[in-house]
């Protein structure tokens, strides 16, 4: 007879609590391109997924990792200029991710296949990749950059309607993260099912 053990349903619940928190970047930028000051374009990328996809949250680019000191406008359109979703990153703010801040917006769905834009403002320095500026990363293998793209200079924060011609290449500027689109439970919630497990675990090995 199967037994479950203590230690293996307290593991169960803790794997249950971090697939709610989960949330995979579209680009993991590892080392930086060369830098500039991003305050003359929004900046970023168009793309598409490969499933149907929720975004849980929108980022931009933290030159060092260590604060923005600007507020950053971040957005999402359609291929005719509809802003479909946007926020903002208040300077000081927002969840460090690996070399971007973010902040959770409450859900935006994706379809797949259809080709969206997203661009980010800000005063802060800028980087790439894939745009010949050197830099490395990955991207999640569900999102398919299409092009890079960035708005007409000194723009400020508008639709990213130019580009250099970069297959792959993404403006940095603005990134997203997708992830669950159930609730968080919450803690107490998440006690009560590793509890639960214990003791599911307990009465089958008395069984035994």
């Amino acid at each position: 007879m199967t037994t479950i053990n203590t230690g293996k349903a307290l593991a169960l619940a803790l794997g249950l609590c971090t697939s709610f928190y989960a949330q995979a970047a579209a680009i993991d930028l590892t080392t930086p391109g060369a830098e500039y000051n991003g305050g003359a374009y929004t900046l970023g990328f168009e793309f598409t997924v490969a499933s149907n996809r929720t975004i849980t949250s929108l980022g931009v680019y933290d030159s060092g990792a260590n604060g923005l000191s600007s507020n950053a406008q971040i957005g999402i359109w359609d291929t005719s200029g509809n802003l479909l979703t946007s926020t903002t990153i208040l300077a000081g703010t927002g969840q460090l991710d690996g070399l971007f801040r973010y902040v959770n917006i409450s859900g935006f769905s994706l379809v797949a296949g259809t080709h969206y834009i997203i661009g980010s403002y800000t005063t802060d320095l800028a980087s790439s990749l894939n745009t010949g500026q050197g830099g490395a990363g990955s991207i999640d293998p569900g999102v398919d950059v299409i092009v890079d793209r960035f708005s007409a200079f000194n723009s400020i924060f508008s639709f990213p309607t130019e580009n250099n011609g970069h297959a792959d290449g993404a403006w940095l500027g603005a990134n997203f993260r997708t992830g669950a689109t159930g609730s968080v439970p919450e803690p107490a919630s998440l006690a009560l099912i590793a509890l639960g497990l214990i003791g599911i675990g307990l009465g089958r090995q008395r069984k035994s």
